[in-house]
């Protein structure tokens, strides 16, 4: 059985071995900023199972920087109450195990349908 591979897209600048951790201790904005904020905790990190909600995220909270970190979890993973599908979870902190650069075209492309559809 495969396991449960984790992402967390946002900021750049963090390596492996580092740890992600919530707005409430770097003071970085949080999904609470960009319309979650009836839900978003600032003292837990959100994780998902899918990669391409990681990089959408990382497209829409970062500037050109964006990247996505494959993650483990540290604490209780506990399913995010307004997660679309059954793939978006949140955690005390989540430890990297690899980064994946996110293209500054992807980005500005992915801003753009968010505009659109907004």
């Amino acid at each position: 059985m495969e396991a449960v591979k984790y992402y967390h897209g946002g900021f750049g600048g963090l390596r492996v071995g580092q740890h992600v951790l919530p707005p409430e201790k770097t003071g970085a904005p949080s999904t609470a900023s960009y319309g979650a904020g009836a839900v978003c905790r600032r003292d837990r990190v959100y994780v998902t199972t899918n990669m391409e909600a990681a990089f959408i995220c990382a497209c829409l909270h970062t500037d050109i920087r964006g990247r996505v970190y494959e993650v483990e979890p540290i604490g209780a993973v506990v399913p995010d109450p307004d997660g679309v599908g059954n793939h978006s979870f949140e955690c005390e902190k989540a430890k990297i195990v690899r980064v994946f650069k996110v293209g500054g075209k992807l980005i500005k492309t992915v801003r753009k349908q968010a505009r659109a559809a907004a």
